[in-house]
């Protein structure tokens, strides 16, 4: 094989990566949204009994995993909002 079809083929699989997802990404993307579910049914039985500040604090990092699980459908909604 010759350098440039490697070179070829190294740009194809990286512009193949590009547009789907990779196994960690979605590693990560199951991850956070399930820490995000963990912690927010953590967070309520905190409130429930009486623990207020933890309660909040454990709700505001739901909120954060929430997010960070739902990234790439952010960045695809900023991308489209951005052309218009």
């Amino acid at each position: 094989m010759n350098l440039e079809n490697r070179s070829w083929r190294r740009q194809k699989q990286e512009g193949l990566m590009r547009r789907n997802q990779s196994i960690g990404e979605m590693i990560s993307t199951v991850t956070f949204s399930g820490l995000a579910a963990y912690l927010l049914i953590f967070s309520l039985g905190l409130l429930q009994n009486g623990e207020l500040w933890r309660g909040m604090g454990g709700l505001l990092a739901a909120a954060c995993c929430g997010l960070g699980g739902l990234r790439f459908f952010i960045a695809a909604f900023v991308a489209k909002w951005r052309k218009n």
